[in-house]
C-alpha cells in the first residue's frame, strides 16, 4: 500500500538528499473545463488535501512509492504520513536525521505507522470477538420476555437440558 507525505520546504531539502528520491513533480493542479479554472481531480491524494484543509499542495518526487509533497502553509517542523485517509503527524527528529540519515528516519516513521496500524487492527478484532463472546441470560424468559433474543433462548434451552 502506498503512502502520501506532506510537509514543509525545509524538511523536503532532507528528503531530498536521499539517494533513493526521484524527482517527480505529479501533475498540473488546475485544469481547464468549459472555460473554466478547476481543481484537477486525476491526482487523487491532492484532491483529497485540498478539500480537507482548503490548501494546495505540490509534488516533489517519490521514494518508491511513497509520493512526497510541499505545503508551504506549514511552519512547523512536522511530517504528516497517510495511508488512504489515516492520517499520521510526526515533529521532525533533526538529530536522527543527522545521526542515522534520512532512510533510517523514514523507515523508523513507516515502523511506527504499522505498529499504530496494527494495534487498530488487533483492537477492532477484540470488541468484534467480546461482542460475539456476550453471555446471553437463560433468566430473561421469565424476568422480560419482551426482550428475549434468539441466543437468551437458546441459553434457556441449554439450562433446561442440564448442559449449562
Amino acid at each position: 500500500m502506498s503512502y502520501n507525505v506532506v510537509t514543509n520546504m525545509k524538511i523536503m531539502g532532507a528528503v531530498k538528499k536521499s539517494p533513493n528520491f526521484r524527482t517527480n513533480l505529479g501533475l498540473v493542479n488546475t485544469v481547464e473545463k468549459n472555460g473554466d479554472r478547476v481543481y484537477n481531480d486525476r491526482d487523487k491524494f491532492a484532491f483529497f488535501y485540498n478539500h480537507r484543509y482548503k490548501t494546495t499542495i505540490y509534488g516533489q518526487g517519490n521514494v518508491g512509492d511513497i509520493m512526497f509533497y510541499i505545503d508551504h502553509y506549514i511552519k512547523k517542523d512536522q511530517i504528516a504520513f497517510y495511508k488512504e485517509s489515516e492520517e499520521f503527524i510526526f515533529d521532525y527528529d533533526p538529530v536522527m536525521v543527522m545521526d542515522k540519515g534520512i532512510n533510517f528516519y523514514l523507515g523508523h516513521l513507516l515502523k511506527e505507522i504499522e505498529t499504530k496500524l496494527d494495534s487498530k487492527v488487533r483492537d477492532a478484532e477484540a470488541k468484534r470477538l467480546e461482542k460475539l463472546k456476550k453471555v446471553h441470560d437463560p433468566t430473561k424468559l421469565m424476568k422480560n420476555p419482551g426482550q428475549v433474543t434468539y441466543e437468551d433462548l437458546e441459553a434457556y434451552m441449554q439450562q433446561k437440558r442440564g448442559n449449562l
